[in-house]
């Protein structure tokens, strides 16, 4: 995030960092999953966490480079999260940082569905993100951000 927007030599190295110890986590949560959940509590929302910050990294690898195929990468990163249900949960926590990181992610996919003119993938996140908007207000009652989430989807 504090790097600069420009010049290739200036953040290409911390990506490629940043990249290979997120898709060595991935790696190792998936051969390791049963032991995770069973000793350590993995929690599904997790799990989709990690996914989103390797979509995350797709998005802004585009945002500094405009090649499309990145933007394509993080939108299969996005639809696997909702494929797969990983913040299925999140409202059941019953933790408004929980909440707000499946918010973001859904702000995020939405982002990534309009750049690529993906107008069904985005009025789907649309409907998807002000049903979650609606249900942290009514969970989180006198939460501080929940205005400015209102906000976005108006």
């Amino acid at each position: 995030r504090g790097l600069p927007q420009y010049g290739r030599q200036h953040w290409q190295g911390y990506f490629g960092r940043t990249f290979d110890v997120y898709a060595r986590l991935w790696r190792f949560q998936q051969e390791h999953r049963q032991l995770l959940n069973d000793t350590y509590g993995l929690k599904r929302w997790q799990v989709g966490e990690i996914a989103s910050k390797i979509g995350q990294l797709y998005y802004h690898y585009y945002i500094r480079t405009s090649e499309s195929s990145y933007l394509y990468e993080a939108l299969g990163f996005y639809r696997a999260i909702g494929d797969r249900s990983y913040y299925h949960s999140v409202t059941k926590e019953s933790k408004p940082e929980i909440m707000v990181k499946y918010l973001r992610y859904l702000a995020r996919f939405l982002v990534v569905a309009l750049l690529l003119h993906k107008m069904d993938v985005a009025q789907s996140v649309v409907t998807k993100l002000e049903k979650k908007v609606e249900q942290y207000g009514i969970a989180f009652e006198g939460a501080a951000d929940h205005r400015e989430w209102r906000a976005v989807v108006a």
